[in-house]
């Protein structure tokens, strides 16, 4: 074996690693790189492996993470390069940089050596799970690992992904199964009781963390149900002054409209039962007689048709009330309904709130439209009365003006 190459190579992955290496490399750096040639020799002897072989073996695991100085995917392909830089110029035989090449080539993930060497390398660059300080060597890599990524690791996901890589794993030697085998299942042992209990710490901090939100959600319960109640109240409060007055405006309305139907009704009665007698004499008042009697008597329908009840059909179905499409706070949908009907009727409504306020609600509506409908006709019964009246005493004041010598008489004979 040519120790000159061998020593070049070891000075020239330290300087590499030490110029080159980055802070974040926790674990491939050059003491993992030196660890890994040391039990590659170490196999390499008990195994008895050629003295030309076994070099070639030593100067792959001095470079097969070298390319971890400039990048972590596609590491291997980088070594390869600069070992073969490196060997050709220091007129290294083609036939061992080959070897080499091969064997840096044989540490990608996943494992599959085709010799001895390569099971040889591949057993060194992972020792480290039988060994004792696995866990320190563990948490260097995931140091690494949360460096390179940005992001921490939980710890559940590590311990799952180390217990995964461990079953996956085989040594392939019959020295590093002898030698690292053992303390490799203790680890994984080790692993597993960790994984359980951070599992159990988790189950019961997530129990811990359900109760809390259960008694959270249960305050907010209470919260939410006396916040209920008290709107609960304001919707009462709403409902029975919104009622009140919608009934003080159509009693304000009806009172309007009886004003003008007993005015009207008045003037009618003095029109004919008075002046109608007198236009014989006085043809001049026939126009402005007229013109009186159609404003009474337009004014006077409008305001019958404030007064007039509207009667619906006064019954219901069930078919109705299980489809919530009456409303049953309204006389005219139950008048002609018995009383067994209406009391179902109404124990369904009042079972479901929601359909009880949809009731209230129908209710308000209805009694604004009749409400719309009643003021509509009372102010064009209002309008055409002011408006008709002024016309007509305008109308009687030109038929005096031009006709001066008109005389009514008595207006009772």
């Amino acid at each position: 074996m040519n120790n000159g190459i061998l020593s070049k190579v070891k000075e020239f992955i330290g300087k590499t690693f030490r110029e080159e290496g980055s802070s974040d490399s926790f674990y491939h750096n050059l003491t993992h790189t030196a660890e890994v040639a040391k039990v590659a020799e170490e196999i390499a002897n008990a195994i008895g492996i050629e003295e030309n072989e076994k070099e070639a073996l030593l100067i792959a695991a001095w470079f097969h993470d070298i390319g971890h100085t400039k990048c972590c995917d596609g590491h291997e392909d980088i070594g390869i390069e600069m070992a073969t830089k490196f060997l050709k110029e220091n007129n290294y035989p083609d036939e061992n940089i080959a070897k080499v090449l091969s064997l840096i080539n044989a540490t990608r993930m996943p494992r599959s050596p085709k010799n001895i060497l390569e099971e040889i390398i591949c057993d060194a660059d992972l020792h480290h799970l039988g060994t004792n300080n696995f866990e320190v060597k563990g948490e260097l890599f995931r140091n690494e690992l949360e460096a390179l990524n940005g992001c921490k690791i939980p710890e559940a996901d590590w311990l799952k992904n180390n217990l995964k890589f461990f079953s996956q794993h085989k040594y392939f030697t019959d020295y590093a199964k002898q030698r690292f085998e053992t303390q490799k299942n203790i680890n994984y042992i080790k692993i597993e009781k960790k994984l359980k209990k951070v599992n159990n710490k988790m189950e019961e901090e997530s129990k811990s963390g359900l109760e809390e939100l259960k008694k959270e959600k249960k305050k907010n319960k209470e919260k939410d149900d006396e916040k209920i109640k008290d709107a609960g109240r304001s919707i009462e409060t709403m409902f029975r002054n919104t009622v009140r007055t919608h009934v003080d405006f159509s009693s304000m309305a009806d009172t309007k409209a009886n004003i003008m139907i007993s005015v009207n009704t008045l003037i009618l009665t003095i029109v004919v039962t008075v002046m109608i007698r007198k236009l014989d004499a006085n043809p001049h008042l026939i126009i402005p007689s007229a013109m009186l009697t159609l404003t009474s008597l337009v004014t006077l329908v409008y305001a019958i048709l404030v007064t007039r009840p509207k009667i619906t059909k006064g019954i219901f179905t069930e078919e109705d009330i299980k489809e919530k499409k009456v409303n049953l706070l309204f006389f005219g949908n139950f008048h002609k309904m018995s009383m067994d009907d209406f009391k179902w009727g109404m124990k369904e409504m009042m079972k479901d709130k929601e359909f009880l306020y949809d009731n209230m609600i129908m209710d308000f509506y209805y009694l604004g439209q009749v409400l719309g409908q009643k003021y509509q006709k009372l102010r064009i019964c209002y309008t055409f009365f002011m408006y008709g009246l002024i016309i007509s005493v305008l109308a009687f004041a030109i038929a005096f003006i031009l006709y001066p010598g008109t005389d009514l008489g008595p207006l009772i004979d």
